[in-house]
Parts: structure tokens; C-alpha cells; sequence
């Protein structure tokens, strides 16, 4: 095999699911490693979809000590961030669940602090995806405002779709394992919340005002 073969197949390695198959030994510190690497990625995703801090830094405790105690259901057979996230999702609807049994529960935190300061780019394609750019010239803060405002009115599903997509990165297939529907399934719920976003947002493209 030459070097850049070798360095090819270094860079495949699932270096998450190495060390996950090291704590389903056992291994305390590769359980450790494991959440070094992957914690503030499972809060942020948390953060965003629930919209409170104190219930996203809990959730994701929770996330991980089912991880330890779930170690031995594990299996190599696709990204570890992928069966992650199927925990993640588990847990953040057993949350909402939660909420709609006890409804005085709130998510939304005003005080949480923003944690998509870097995902901005984000923001501008819904806009420029939506078809347009907005007609008045609106300070860059209050447009990412009124898109996340957009997104949280997503119901559930198609909003963890939007954002497994959208922050996360994954594939219609990744989005399906984590969601445990199908390719298909996920590529419709998707376009569905495209179509949303677009008439939640029209007001704000067309004439520049904030959504209702």
C-alpha cells in the first residue's frame, strides 16, 4: 500500500467507534475520550432543539450515561456519531414527551446564550434558498433572529430533520438511522420543511417584515 493509500485509509477510520468498542470493554478511560470529543456536539444539537440551556446540559448527562449502559447494544456498522444521535433523538423526545404531559414546563430559556453564533452561515442560505433576499436592509443579527424564529416553528420532526441536516451534515441515509424512518421518508419530511420555512419567511423576503 503506498503513503497516500495509507493516508487514505487513515482518514475512513471511525476514530468514535474505535473507542466505543474499547469502553464495551470496559475501558473508563476511552469512555472519557469519547465524550471529550463528542459532548459539546450533542449539547449544541440539544440547545438548538429545545431551546433551553439547563435542559440541554441535563439531557445531554442523560445522552451518555445511556451510551455506558447501552455499550453492549453497539454495533460497527455504521458512523458511532450516528447511533449517537439515535440516543440524542430517543432522549430529546422523550423531553418532549415530558413537556406535553406537563405543559408549565417551558423549553424556550431567553437567557440561554447563542449557541449558533458560528453556524450564521446557515441563517443566509434559508433566506437565499427561500428564492430571494430580503427587500430592506436588515442588521445581520435580527435576520439569523428571524430564521431560527422560523425554524422552532417547525413542528418536531421536521425541525431535528432541518438541523441533523443543516448543522450536522448528515445524508437522507444517516438522517433515516438516526430517525428510524427511510431515505424516502426523510427526503419528503425535508422538503416539507423547505416549504414551510418559505411561507413562514415570505413576508419577511417580500416586504422586509418579521414573520407572524
Amino acid at each position: 500500500m503506498s503513503s497516500e493509500e495509507k493516508s487514505q485509509d487513515t482518514s475512513n477510520v471511525d476514530v468514535d467507534a474505535q473507542l466505543m468498542l474499547a469502553v464495551q470493554a470496559n475501558d473508563a478511560l476511552a469512555f472519557e475520550e469519547l465524550m471529550s470529543r463528542n459532548q459539546s456536539r450533542v449539547y449544541s444539537f440539544l440547545l438548538r432543539f429545545l431551546g433551553n440551556q439547563q435542559l440541554a446540559e441535563d439531557l445531554t448527562q442523560e445522552v451518555f450515561m445511556r451510551v455506558y449502559k447501552h455499550r453492549a447494544t453497539y454495533r460497527q456498522e455504521a458512523r458511532f456519531s450516528t447511533w449517537l444521535f439515535r440516543v440524542a433523538h430517543n432522549v430529546a423526545f422523550n423531553a418532549i414527551r415530558t413537556k406535553i404531559r406537563r405543559p408549565e414546563t417551558l423549553f424556550n430559556d431567553v437567557n440561554a446564550p447563542n449557541s449558533q453564533t458560528t453556524q450564521v452561515g446557515y441563517e443566509e442560505s434559508v433566506l437565499s434558498r427561500s428564492g430571494a433576499t430580503p427587500t430592506q436592509k436588515i442588521a445581520k443579527v435580527e435576520r439569523q433572529e428571524i430564521v431560527r424564529a422560523a425554524i422552532d416553528s417547525l413542528n418536531p420532526r421536521q425541525k431535528q430533520a432541518v438541523l441533523l441536516s443543516r448543522f450536522e451534515g448528515m445524508s437522507y441515509q444517516q438522517i433515516a438511522d438516526v430517525m428510524q424512518m427511510t431515505p424516502k421518508a426523510v427526503k419528503s419530511l425535508l422538503s416539507r420543511a423547505r416549504m414551510n420555512l418559505k411561507d413562514i419567511l415570505a413576508p419577511y423576503i417580500e416586504e422586509g417584515k418579521r414573520p407572524e
